[in-house]
């Protein structure tokens, strides 16, 4: 046996190990088909949306180099609002970016834009983590491609098409701002028949971790040709969300990872947030938010991972 495939077995056996020992303390509900009803149902049951083989053969042939450079950030309440920062908050950093993160582009009706997303460690090897409002509003996005470490256009790691999306019930019900957060499976791009995991590596899940850290949060927004990557501390600012400081986190930052632990040569870690949560991430760009992850962001991750069984 290689090195490299000893290295994923223990990395899928380690995985296998912790998500064995939290499915003990978490009960899952069991997740419903897409298009079910959510009336009675536990908020953080997850629903599933899958994506046609059809439609990824589509969102392949859709995502070109000019359409990706011509996207424009999901609309929010945030850009370009700058009143009454507090003092001596951080500067993001500019940067080619890595490729556990990347820019996550979809469409909705006529329009194309994007979010940030990043790839959390699973079982399937194949999860990638967002905010939900970024994949559901009224109706699922569609046409959605994960870029790893995208940026100046250039895409490294290819363009990887969304094969499902699970997102919480009381997210499609009411967009509770507690439930802003969503797990989507892809598919390789052309050239590569290995799980996204595999190729970029991946961020750890981190639950119950606490609110307050030294962090780096990494985002994509529309002020430039790569990603932003902002060393701050997170703190708590009401039951179930979490907030922190940096300049210039405007709306293509929303799903952009909150990470413990960072390692810059290579993108690892522990995420334990995302850009999100209350007003879809924040009304002003220099301040932003995330719904703190907790036992319903463990259930709606090992549905994710139990739907493709």
């Amino acid at each position: 046996m290689s090195v490299q495939a000893r290295t994923r077995r223990r990395r899928l056996g380690a995985t296998a190990v912790t998500l064995a020992m939290a499915t003990l303390a978490v009960t899952g509900a069991a997740a419903l088909p897409a298009g079910a009803a959510t009336s009675g149902v536990h908020p953080g049951a997850g629903t599933v949306h899958a994506v046609s083989a059809t439609a990824q053969r589509a969102t392949r042939a859709f995502w070109t180099r000019s359409r990706m450079a011509a996207a424009t950030p999901v609309t929010g309440n945030r850009a370009g609002r700058q009143v009454g920062p507090p003092p001596q908050i951080p500067d993001p950093t500019r940067f080619d970016g890595v490729p556990t993160v990347g820019a996550l582009f979809f469409t909705t009706g006529t329009d194309a834009h994007f979010c940030t997303a990043s790839v959390v460690n699973s079982l399937t090897a194949n999860l990638i983590l967002t905010a939900a409002h970024c994949v559901y509003g009224s109706t699922y996005a569609s046409n959605i491609a994960f870029v790893p470490m995208y940026h100046h256009g250039q895409r490294p790691y290819g363009a990887w098409p969304v094969e499902s999306i699970t997102v919480a019930a009381g997210w499609r019900r009411s967009h509770n701002q507690n439930l802003d957060f969503a797990f989507l499976t892809v598919a390789p791009p052309a050239g590569t028949h290995q799980p996204i995991q595999f190729v970029t590596g991946g961020l750890w899940l981190g639950i119950d971790q606490g609110f307050a850290h030294p962090i780096e949060v990494i985002g994509y927004n529309n002020t430039g040709d790569g990603p932003i990557g902002c060393a701050t501390t997170s703190f708590q600012v009401a039951p179930r969300q979490m907030k922190f400081y940096c300049h210039d986190f405007q709306d293509g930052t929303s799903g952009g990872p909150w990470i413990l632990g960072y390692r810059p040569s290579n993108g690892t870690g522990t995420v334990f947030g995302v850009v999100g949560g209350h007003d879809e991430g924040g009304n002003y760009t220099h301040s932003s938010y995330s719904a703190y992850f907790g036992k319903l962001t463990l259930r709606l991750f090992l549905q994710a991972e139990r739907q493709q069984a």
